[in-house]
């Protein structure tokens, strides 16, 4: 019996095995240089530790160009999905604020943004009122007071009032205009900063489902501003967030941080079955040619 029909198949076998074996092994090993006095082995370091720097930049290109691109991205935002589950979440929000009975500030309080409104609504108010004031001046609101008086009196039906009234406000129009716009600018603040003061506490003590049932009611068509806000958003800065991210260098950054295990270990995690394919069909070539060698010699 000629065992050379059995053993060459099965060494060839062996050998198609184990040589795909190494070189998929040499694609990561040795992760460093190896020196015999001052000759550094061929092939060492491995493929990928040696062209690792190449590899994290060509697939942070592919991955920042082709995958997650300024329209790939700006698709996925803008989609029915997306826009199904964001309002979907704010509905969920609104549903149950709208059975919520306690108090805005009670909420508020709760979530620890309390303090930080108190000190918003104070800074309002202390620039508002200042704000508003200069505002009316810059109007002209108190000219516009004396010339609607002066029209007030013109109509009187006693022709003494209304004329004599006329010609007074109007030989004094320049000092009372002088006189009512140093009334807003010393008044005008604290009236208003006391205005939006009582407002405030009003809107901190309503409870939130009122206050739910009120926006509704302001906003039945709440869905499609918020959409139109959410897609205006992305329409207008998606781009330059994109660009200042720089999603390519973030990729090949956090590529070139991975220890050489660890890109070890998450290469071989996501192609495991693939490799293993491929030391098989090592084997399997090798079984072949070993067998066509007997059977051609």
């Amino acid at each position: 019996m000629n065992y050379e029909i059995i053993t060459a198949p099965l060494i060839g076998a062996v050998i198609g095995t184990v040589t795909n074996g190494i070189a998929i092994r040499m694609l990561f090993r040795p992760w460093k240089p190896v020196y015999i006095g001052k000759f550094r082995l061929p092939f060492t370091p491995g493929l990928i530790p040696k062209e690792k720097p190449r590899i994290a930049h060509a697939i942070a290109g592919v991955v920042g160009n082709n995958l997650l691109d300024d329209e790939t991205i700006r698709k996925t935002l803008l989609s029915d999905e997306i826009k199904e589950k964001l309002l979907g979440a704010v509905e969920a929000k609104i549903s149950a604020f709208s059975e919520n009975t306690d108090s805005i500030s009670f909420v508020l309080e709760e979530k620890g943004l309390m303090n930080i409104i108190d000190e918003k609504e104070i800074s309002l108010c202390g620039t508002a009122g200042t704000s508003i004031a200069k505002k009316m001046i810059s109007m002209n609101v108190a000219d516009s007071l004396i010339d609607f008086a002066a029209a007030e009196f013109d109509k009187n039906p006693n022709p003494l009032i209304a004329g004599f009234a006329s010609k007074a406000i109007s030989s004094a129009k320049d000092s009372l205009v002088t006189k009512i716009n140093s009334l807003i600018e010393e008044k005008a603040p604290s009236i208003i900063s006391e205005l939006i003061d009582k407002e405030y506490e009003k809107i901190k003590n309503k409870p939130v489902c009122e206050a739910v049932e009120y926006l509704s009611g302001k906003f039945p068509d709440y869905r499609e501003k918020l959409w139109s806000l959410y897609t205006g958003f992305i329409g207008r800065y998606l781009s330059s967030l994109l660009r200042g991210l720089n999603i390519s260098n973030i990729v090949e950054q956090k590529i070139n941080e991975f220890e050489l295990p660890e890109l070890e270990k998450i290469i071989m995690d996501i192609a495991k079955k693939e490799l293993n394919a491929l030391v098989a069909l090592g084997g399997l070539l090798g079984f072949l040619m070993g067998f066509i060698n007997v059977l051609i010699s």
